[in-house]
């Protein structure tokens, strides 16, 4: 699945908008400079744009003051990065500041010193720097602090938004003040959309999370999505296309449209059009799709997206239907969008991250058509590519179940000719069945159960191939309990999985608590006693991860575990599970790290000091099916990927042939 990176917050639609407020109210208005700080929900106030005139100030001498302020201070200084930049309004140091004092006033405050814009940002260490040449040299007389609100339905102030700052060369007037109120105004607008949008894709990334435990339901998979396009991101209509490798072909698979565009009454007057009707509302994929290849669809709007290899807007509806839909009919087109006020149509492909040559591998097409005056927006555009990435992640997983069916299937038949040789072959069975319902959600178990399955199945071959060979079947024979053995463990895998083919409940889960757990159960299953030290460096008090507890203690057994063995794979020691051997003495080290990066997200560090990954294999660990283990199913890594990026997060390694491994795991936390 591929994940998209983050926008900075300057190159957001909401950055953008109050850095063009800081701006104008410099520009426009004469101030000095001008400043923009939000309200969070921890109750942190971080300045979030800042803007000063270029003819007074340069940047670099901005940046000449941080790094005095920097040695001044000993500490470092930052007056524009939010890191640093902010206060908090119920701390008892920040109460002087004048953000802090306008808020908690419900008014603007007014003071003579640029220097009670940062206290105690910057410690009174720089007070005199402030005063004998910042303000001097930016000739500002005074500054003011304006907050606002976000209004309730009588008008009265209601949620804090945040705080407008200026600097002004001379006195500021009452006229002043109402005019950078209005301004604040117009900020409390932009983070009010902000927020209801963030509601938005709240909903979203939940809508995500449930997509991927469709396994095996492709169709509902691509029509949980669409609807979820409608329905949730507020698009008049949605279609999806999947991409079919066997003839270059885009077949129309899933559609959803608002219930106001009245889809069926336009269809009644296009197919009269048609020569061979194709219907939109209901289409059939043998009939409705496009061949990638083929110049009759190449101005189609699906064909254009697959070749650019990423989103393509047009402004007109009739690009989405050419050629289905004639010429003759496409005036019936533009008046249905003149009439329903659809603005602007989108295809964004969706693809693999598995590489075909050298090239993500294309998976379909994402279409939504906007009614919204501004068109598809650069975030809107992310959004819908994340939502294409959770199709191609529903289809593979769909596609993946079906050839583990198949080759379950295929391992039943062969339990059946040898049945009567092993009488726990039934066993074997039960576990065949259980391991196909529980596909994704038990994929963290996938690889452990699959080294059991995978011995026990070449032992019961090896009888088969010598069941009339009494002295080599005798001898199989013999080794029957240490199979056994095996199977009982897969069984006590399948018992633990809480009954993986329905949902699990997602909750508020304590990171620390379940990275212990994980942590317990790797050294438990590995059996080797102190032998490898594992530290745990678990920041206190942070804020929960929404998920399903036990998946997020398998997804983290993975990285444990794969650190434990690499660090016996460096003192070339098998896995055998006996350890006796083994020297008394520390074979490595095993670090788990827990911290909070920022206000909305955690990182996980699981680090080795084992083998190692060779160059140029990291971008591959986390493929299907590579795996260095000679038995291994390579699905463990792939797994822990999906379930953390279907969390909203993110995870990387770093690593260095013979000297160790580094995960990073980036979640978002419970809001």
């Amino acid at each position: 699945m591929i994940k998209l990176p983050s926008p900075k917050f300057s190159e957001t639609r909401l950055g953008i908008t109050l850095q063009q407020i800081a701006h104008d109210v410099v520009t426009a208005l004469g101030y000095v400079g001008a400043m923009v700080s939000t309200y969070e929900r921890d109750g942190a106030i971080p300045v979030r744009a800042f803007f000063v005139d270029p003819n007074i100030v340069t940047e670099n001498r901005l940046h000449q003051w941080e790094e005095q302020l920097t040695q001044l201070t000993d500490q470092p200084v930052s007056l524009l990065n939010p890191t640093y930049a902010r206060v908090y309004l119920d701390r008892k140091e920040d109460q002087t500041n004048l953000s802090v004092q306008a808020i908690r006033k419900h008014k603007p405050v007014i003071s003579n010193h640029i220097f009670d814009l940062f206290v105690p940002i910057i410690p009174k260490e720089g007070k005199p720097l402030f005063d004998s040449v910042i303000q001097s040299t930016l000739d500002v007389q005074q500054v003011v602090a304006v907050p606002f609100f976000l209004k309730s339905a009588d008008g009265a102030d209601a949620d804090i938004l945040g705080t407008l700052f200026a600097a002004k060369s001379s006195k500021i007037t009452d006229q002043d003040v109402r005019i950078l109120t209005a301004f604040g105004r117009q900020a409390a607008a932009a983070i009010e959309i902000e927020r209801q949008r963030m509601q938005v894709l709240q909903v979203a990334r939940q809508l995500t999370t449930e997509i991927q435990t469709q396994i095996g339901r492709e169709d509902q998979i691509l029509h949980q999505i669409v609807n979820g396009v409608v329905n949730v991101l507020g698009y008049i209509g949605a279609m999806l296309a999947t991409y079919e490798k066997a003839d270059n072909s885009l077949p129309l698979r899933a559609v959803c449209f608002d219930s106001s565009l009245e889809i069926e009454k336009w269809e009644r007057r296009i197919l009269k059009l048609m020569r061979n009707p194709i219907s939109i509302a209901n289409p059939d994929p043998d009939v409705a799709r496009v061949y990638v290849n083929e110049e009759a669809y190449q101005e189609n709007l699906s064909t254009k997206a697959v070749n650019a290899r990423g989103p393509v807007v047009s402004d007109d509806l009739y690009s989405l239907f050419v050629p289905f839909v004639p010429s003759a009919a496409r005036r019936v087109l533009k008046l249905l969008q003149r009439t329903v006020g659809i603005k602007q149509v989108i295809a964004v492909p969706f693809f693999l991250e598995t590489a075909v040559d050298g090239e993500p591998e294309i998976v379909g097409n994402l279409f939504a058509a906007t009614t919204r005056e501004d068109g598809f927006q650069t975030e809107e555009i992310e959004l819908l590519r994340a939502f294409g990435q959770q199709a191609a992640a529903g289809i593979r997983n769909a596609r993946l179940y079906r050839e583990v069916e198949q080759l379950l299937v295929k391992s039943e038949q062969q339990r059946r000719e040898i049945e009567d040789l092993y009488r726990k072959a039934d066993e074997r069975r039960q576990v065949a069945e259980l391991f196909g319902k529980m596909a994704f959600n038990a994929a963290a178990n996938v690889h452990t159960l699959r080294n059991h399955i995978g011995a026990f199945s070449t032992h019961l071959q090896l009888m088969l191939m010598y069941k009339n060979d009494k002295e080599r079947l005798g001898s199989l024979l013999e080794s029957g309990p240490r199979y056994v053995k095996r199977l009982q463990d897969a069984s006590a895998i399948l018992d633990n999985l809480h009954e993986p083919w329905h949902d699990q409940a997602d909750e508020a889960v304590d990171v620390n608590e379940a990275l212990r757990e994980s942590v317990q159960k790797v050294v438990e299953r590995l059996n080797i006693g102190e032998k490898i030290y594992v530290e745990l460096a678990l920041a206190e008090g942070l804020a929960p991860v929404f998920t399903a507890y036990e998946m997020f203690v398998e997804a983290f057994k993975i990285l444990i575990k794969n650190g434990m063995e690499a660090i016996l794979e460096k003192n070339q020691i098998g896995g055998d599970g006996s350890y006796s051997h083994i020297p008394d003495m520390i074979l490595g080290v095993l670090r788990v790290e827990s911290q909070r990066l920022d206000v909305e997200t955690l990182e996980i560090i699981v680090q080795d000091n084992g083998a190692g990954i060779p160059a140029g294999k990291t971008s591959d660990i986390f493929d299907l099916r590579y795996s260095t283990k000679a038995a291994g199913m390579g699905f463990g890594l792939f797994w822990l990927k999906d379930y953390v990026e279907g969390m909203g997060g993110r995870v990387w390694v770093e690593s260095a042939l013979g000297e160790g491994t580094t995960f990073h795991v980036l979640l978002p936390i419970v809001k």
